[in-house]
């Protein structure tokens, strides 16, 4: 009797459904920052009147933008403000998320400690050396400054908890490394924003559903645990997520827990996270299901799946009254380089790479605006 007891309030922990909130759409696509002025013009059409999405993740490439210390490149600027301009004429929200190290802001002792398969050397997954934390505010005070009124929030790295884009995760000394340097850039960063006096919101987190706590992915919750322990809400303003039902899942749905949860969030324990930061809003910066086998994403699912599924998270996740935002990726397929095996591709798309509609594009337009 006691042992069903305790089985029901854990279910109840992560199934009871709170009043219901409300969770605006969005869709993340690099199409929109990769193709003609033209190609984006009528991305942005289908993305805005066509889908009735008002929210755009945006990623972008740190090293991309200062390959040189102290120097932007002018280039990389100016594809973005054209892309972000556009955005704002439409009225559609943008979330800057910047990741990728450049080389000469990583920490030179760890060229040599890499990952199974990979060379020595600078990586965008090296860790920040501590001397260039201050270029990373100054980064995060440019972004505030130059984009002032058009980005609605910058989100401070992506996937952390995956080591490509923190290596190590953890090592004999530090089992709590990642999660410790980012909570260094995140200090950082939040400086340089809030110098910047513009009011942008800070997103943290973004981090990926999955981690067995060794060198390579931290879980999501063990990530969380140690910011919330340190007190990081007073960095950020919104949380981030990404709740991916992960390849080898024996249940697809939404509505159905992970194989283990105590490595793994997704929708159905989503709880896990947003009790670990109760005033702070959420939002899920990526989500979505693969038509299509992958590397990327090996569990997949039917087109009309993907629909229902979609359908399906949309509504489930209202019952989190944090949740505020849920981005799709992506708007079209990403078909493989020429040469490459199918499996190389990225198939989550509401699209296919020719352009074909799936039926999860008429559930996504379908859903309330």
């Amino acid at each position: 009797m006691v042992l069903a007891l305790a089985l029901f309030s854990a279910f109840a922990t992560f199934a009871r459904p709170a009043s219901a909130g409300s969770v605006a759409k969005g869709i993340t696509d690099p199409l929109l920052w990769s193709s003609t002025p033209e190609r984006q013009a009528n991305l942005i059409r289908e993305i805005g009147p066509r889908l009735h999405a008002r929210w755009v993740r945006m990623q972008f490439a740190w090293s991309d933008l200062e390959p040189q210390q102290g120097a932007y490149s002018d280039a990389e600027v100016e594809r973005l403000d054209g892309v972000v301009d556009a955005l704002a004429a439409a009225k559609i929200k943008v979330i800057l998320s910047v990741s990728g190290m450049p080389s000469w802001a990583g920490d030179r002792s760890w060229w040599g400690v890499q990952p199974p398969g990979q060379s020595d050397g600078p990586q965008s997954y090296t860790p920040i050396a501590s001397s260039h934390l201050e270029d990373f505010a100054r980064l995060g005070e440019w972004i505030a400054s130059h984009f002032r009124g058009r980005v609605s929030a910058i989100e401070c790295w992506n996937e952390p908890n995956l080591w490509s884009y923190i290596y190590p995760q953890r090592t004999a000394a530090d089992p709590y490394f990642a999660p410790r340097v980012y909570l260094s850039m995140l200090k950082a960063f939040h400086a340089g924003v809030r110098r910047a006096g513009t009011g942008v919101q800070i997103v943290a987190g973004a981090t990926a559903p999955v981690g067995l706590n060794d060198r390579l992915r931290t879980s999501p919750q063990r990530f969380a645990r140690f910011l919330s322990r340190h007190h990081a809400g007073r960095w950020f303003d919104v949380y981030s997520h990404h709740p991916y039902t992960p390849g080898g899942s024996v249940f697809a749905a939404p509505d159905r827990p992970p194989n283990d949860m105590t490595t793994t969030v997704t929708l159905y324990n989503l709880r896990t996270l947003l009790h670990l930061f109760p005033r702070k809003p959420f939002y899920l910066t990526e989500y979505g299901y693969s038509t299509q086998y992958s590397i990327v994403a090996a569990r997949w699912v039917s087109p009309r799946q993907q629909a229902a599924y979609l359908k399906l998270a949309y509504s489930y996740v209202r019952r989190y009254r944090q949740v505020k935002l849920l981005v799709w990726f992506l708007l079209y397929d990403i078909a493989p380089s020429s040469g490459q095996p199918s499996d190389m591709g990225v198939y989550s798309g509401l699209r296919t790479a020719g352009g074909k509609r799936k039926p999860a594009w008429y559930a996504f337009r379908a859903l309330p605006r």
